[in-house]
């Protein structure tokens, strides 16, 4: 019986606090088909992490455009849409401009919140991304997945 319990409890917490896939949600990959989305990182964008909340253990800055990047590589891979990262005068250039970086603890999780300024053409589409998990996790890993997140909030509002 405690086996059953505890078998349920972990696939319960599993579930419901890790991060959302977003390979199967509703992008319209018509939409995106012959567009190439290129992610120029705002300079001015936050470095820096808000912790709220008790925590414990050594906080190590992660290089907050690098990460940026990553993320964009990412959803690329994981949507099968054209991003990239960088400077490209063809494409769709979006200025993505990371206003706040938060990380809340809690009792038995961890929630990592970003908000972006996503910036094309001059019309602005504010995003916020977050990643929860039981624990702390890695700096840069939370912060690469609430970036992801944020990146793919944006492209349901940009396909709109």
């Amino acid at each position: 019986m405690r086996q059953l319990l505890f078998g349920v409890f972990f696939i319960s917490a599993t579930t419901c606090l890790s991060a959302q896939n977003s390979t199967s949600n509703i992008l319209n990959k018509e939409y995106f088909k012959e567009k190439t989305l290129v992610f120029t990182y705002n300079t001015s964008s936050v470095q820096n992490f808000n912790i709220e909340g008790p925590h414990a253990g050594m906080f190590f800055q992660p290089d907050v455009k690098k990460t940026f990047e990553e993320a964009v590589s990412e959803m690329a891979k994981e949507t099968n849409i054209n991003l990239i990262s960088g400077n490209n005068s063809i494409a769709d250039q979006i200025n993505s401009k990371i206003l706040d970086i938060t990380w809340q603890f809690k009792l038995f999780s961890a929630e990592l919140t970003t908000k972006v300024n996503f910036n094309v053409n001059n019309q602005n589409y504010m995003s916020t991304g977050s990643y929860k998990n039981i624990g702390g996790g890695s700096e840069r890993k939370n912060l690469k997945r609430a970036l992801k997140n944020s990146i793919y909030n944006f492209l349901l509002e940009y396909q709109k």
